[in-house]
């Protein structure tokens, strides 16, 4: 680890919508630098190949079910992860959607999918992590 900018040996990194693109970014520079991560995903059943890829580094890779938009999901995400390895000191909240439509076409509800995921998420699984 001579050639990392930081160690990051001995923590845990929650890394939310990593079954793909920015996500597995995240997760694969801090599993590189020494942590162990919590990946998840609406379906945590897509995270398998990820979570192998994440070992293959030499890291522990947990999978959770995680829908950010979802007060309960949330409640129940943080709790099995802690569960598993005893403490988050991580959290990259990267989850988050786009419904690529003229703006005079997106409907009410996309709207509303568009801010629970980017917004509320963003704000209640913080939230959650500081209250444990």
């Amino acid at each position: 680890m001579a050639d990392l900018l930081f160690d990051l040996s001995g923590m845990v990194a929650l890394v939310t919508g990593t079954s793909r693109g920015l996500g597995q970014h995240f997760a694969r520079a801090l599993a590189r630098a020494g942590a162990d991560i919590a990946i998840t995903s609406r379906d945590k059943n897509v995270l398998s190949a990820f979570s192998g890829e994440i070992q293959a580094l030499g890291r522990e890779a947990f999978c959770a079910e995680l829908d950010v938009r979802d007060h309960s999901s949330i409640q129940q995400a943080v709790a099995e992860i802690e569960e598993h390895f005893g403490k988050i000191d991580i959290l990259v909240n990267n989850a988050g959607c786009n419904i690529r439509k003229p703006a005079l076409d997106v409907s009410w509800d996309d709207w509303n999918t568009i801010l629970d995921t980017n917004l509320r998420g963003s704000f209640l699984l913080p939230r959650r992590l500081r209250a444990a």
